[in-house]
């Protein structure tokens, strides 16, 4: 068994925190100045999440109900 060095955590520590300062700045070029503060923004990706969910789940279960053949 190999023990996980402390630089590779580092680094992977690092792919993270790059990954989520990178997708925050894109949210921030999209959304207006007004929902740019932290709660508006919060809130928006939660409705932006739940209609994920839900246009997901819709597209889902027409493509179940086709493949079925129901």
């Amino acid at each position: 068994m190999k023990k996980k060095t402390t630089s590779s955590k580092k680094q992977r520590e690092s792919v993270f925190k790059e990954a989520w300062n990178n997708m925050s700045a894109d949210f921030n070029r999209l959304m207006p100045e007004s929902m740019q503060r932290k709660q508006g923004k919060k809130k928006f990706v939660l409705w932006l999440f739940v209609l994920e969910l839900v246009v997901l789940g819709a597209i889902g279960s027409f493509i179940y109900s086709w493949w079925a053949g129901r």
